[in-house]
């Protein structure tokens, strides 16, 4: 019988790649779903969706697993409070859960952003949840730190992708933007590389960021984008000072309402220098290739 991976998050766009990419593997998956009709369409004899809540279920999920595979946390929430609930303690919760039931190998899917926990209260939440896992969990254990994620289904970057069809590419200015450098994974590329490496151990003990591309600047993205589309894009740098009023209102409308993403925590981790990784993905999808292929998923949207 082939190994049972439990898995949280899988209804989000990395998860659902992730799914996918274990059931095309071999795997028996058992995903933890609050609502499994977001999973209804991935229908496969060894895909078996659980019905819960992470925190109240996660002993029955992992029940018998050989990896407990943990994605789910929350990308923005109202409060500090808020985000550390499910980033650190959840992501705690369920590492001791899995200690608890002698699951030989946990995989925390974090972010980059946990490298900088000064930036923001995502990047602080993501960094004190590999704190509490590695805390709370002492067997065997990968984090992967996922640099800007993009692909087929993701609605982050659906707005970047939505100008750069029209021709063009803003980004926060500032006398230094030229210089700013991030790494970029397709989705597909960092599922298919937690299967291959990390679900075998290849990661374990180890902290890394699987990259397609590892360094690239605006207008290298501009310039490859353009490229993949068969068009010309112009970065369009905006003011810093005009960023930095329209994210310090919507600061506000996401503290009161939880209304609104470019918040002034979130322009601080745009504005980060560096965010390149060397942790390049073996065999990863030409870059070029991966946009045209997002791209184009917009196009049928």
């Amino acid at each position: 019988m082939s190994p049972l991976i439990a898995v949280t998050g899988g209804t989000g766009f990395i998860g659902r790649h992730m799914v996918k990419a274990l059931l095309a593997a071999g795997y028996r998956v058992r995903a933890l779903a609050r609502t499994p009709s977001k999973l209804s369409d991935l229908t496969h004899d060894n895909l078996h969706i659980f019905q819960g809540r992470l925190g109240s279920d996660d002993m029955a999920l992992i029940e018998g697993a050989d990896v407990v595979l943990h994605m789910a946390g929350l990308i923005k929430a109202r409060t500090e409070r808020d985000i550390m609930s499910v980033n650190r303690d959840a992501a705690g919760d369920i590492a001791a859960s899995a200690q608890a039931a002698n699951v030989k190998r946990f995989i925390l899917l974090s972010s980059q952003t946990a490298a900088q926990p000064q930036l923001s209260d995502y990047a602080k939440s993501k960094h004190a949840g590999e704190e509490a896992v590695k805390t709370a969990y002492i067997g065997k254990l990968a984090i992967i730190r996922a640099p800007a994620v993009f692909g087929p289904g993701d609605e982050a970057t659906k707005p970047f992708f939505d100008f750069i069809a029209k021709g063009r590419l803003p980004v926060a200015g500032g006398p230094d933007w030229r210089a700013r450098k991030m790494a970029m994974v397709f989705a597909a590329d960092l599922a298919r590389d937690i299967v291959n490496r990390a679900i075998s151990g290849g990661y374990d003990g180890q902290i890394v960021t699987p990259c397609t591309i590892p360094a690239l600047t605006w207008e290298q993205f501009a310039q490859d984008a353009g490229q993949a589309l068969g068009i010309a894009v112009k970065v369009t740098p905006i003011p810093l000072p005009m960023i930095k009023a329209a994210a310090g209102l919507t600061s506000v409308t996401s503290r009161l309402f939880g209304v609104g993403h470019l918040t002034l925590g979130k322009l601080r981790e745009f504005l980060y220098e560096d965010w390149s990784s060397q942790d390049v993905i073996q065999n990863a999808t030409p870059f070029i290739e991966a946009l045209r292929i997002t791209a184009a998923s917009y196009e049928k949207e």
